[in-house]
């Protein structure tokens, strides 16, 4: 039987969930759920699709040079106790170039692959968008198709930040210091380490995915500042999408 072709267009709506830290560091954590849009596209030089908005300037089965984005989201922080008096910490979009290789699988969407990005970070505050540097976040890329229809995405690599990332979070100026709370500037370098699984399948006119992220902060070069209070951190979530159209 001929498959049908995929649409280029679909939309719906859903509602997503949220359980973490708010901030790497922190021993504070928060919930947070909200409808969120679903939509994908799959045009010849742009998409979406679960690891965002990408753009294809190159892609092969073997290589691929795209522009992709993220967006994290960062609750309430102005009630965490540490930061009492401190700025607030806005949700963040991040966007800039990745280079993909494929390692094992016939193409992108089965076994390993390398992802290399470099993006630039926005917070997204109650103020005008402010930029606080660039991240990179190289990872070994795991896919699979399991039983039952499942997607199973496994990813896990080492972060860098510059050090106007690592300020926006960890650094505590002089204006700001308390007596258990003392001065301190963060420097730019290696950020810690992510493990991420994650897990989606499409039922008709749904779409359910899952995922679990841990993050170690063991040997970072802001371990000393006084806003971190651990070195581990686990975080985790979930999309259920209607499919309109």
């Amino acid at each position: 039987m001929k498959e049908e072709p995929e649409k280029r267009w679909e939309a719906g709506i859903g509602v997503g969930g949220l359980y973490g830290p708010d901030y790497r560091g922190s021993k504070s954590y928060r919930d947070y759920i909200a409808p969120i849009p679903y939509v994908v596209y799959r045009g010849p030089v742009f998409r979406t699709d679960g690891d965002g908005l990408q753009g294809d300037f190159l892609r092969t089965d073997a290589l691929e040079l795209t522009a992709s984005m993220a967006v994290s989201v960062t609750p309430d922080s102005d009630k965490n106790e540490l930061r009492e008096g401190m700025e607030e910490l806005g949700s963040t979009l991040e966007a800039g170039p990745a280079v993909k290789v494929n390692l094992t699988g016939p193409n992108f969407s089965q076994g390993f692959s390398l992802s290399l990005p470099l993006r630039a970070v926005i917070a997204l505050g109650d103020g005008s968008p402010e930029y606080i540097g660039v991240v990179s976040t190289p990872s070994l890329v795991y896919k699979q198709s399991i039983k039952g229809g499942w997607k199973w995405t496994a990813r896990t690599g080492p972060v860098f930040a510059s050090g106007k990332y690592h300020d926006y979070y960890y650094t505590v100026k002089p204006e700001y210091a308390l007596p258990g709370r003392p001065a301190y500037e963060a420097s730019s370098g290696y950020n810690g380490f992510n493990a991420q699984a994650a897990l989606s399948r499409r039922f008709s006119d749904y779409w359910f995915a899952f995922y679990l992220r841990y993050s170690n902060l063991q040997g970072t070069d802001f371990r000393d500042s006084p806003l971190v209070e651990t070195e581990h951190n686990v975080m985790g979530g979930f999309a259920i999408s209607w499919v309109i159209f």
